[in-house]
């Protein structure tokens, strides 16, 4: 998927996204749903050492496979 090759791993932090600060899942899924396939957004994580890590990423359709 787009957010494992910009570095996102299991038991990151996503605390943004496109802007929006988000906390839980449900966040993330509301600012996702006015993007479109292709939209390109900005992701803001907290990696499993502490650090902050921003990335760029364009969006797909469905589910990562």
């Amino acid at each position: 998927s787009a957010a494992a090759q910009a570095g996102l791993t299991a038991g990151d932090q996503i605390t943004s996204v496109a802007g929006h600060s988000v906390t839980s899942s449900s966040d993330i899924q509301s600012v996702l749903g006015s993007y479109r396939s292709g939209d390109k957004i900005s992701i803001v994580w907290t990696d499993q050492s502490g650090q902050s890590q921003t990335a760029v990423l364009a969006l797909t359709a469905g589910p990562a496979s």
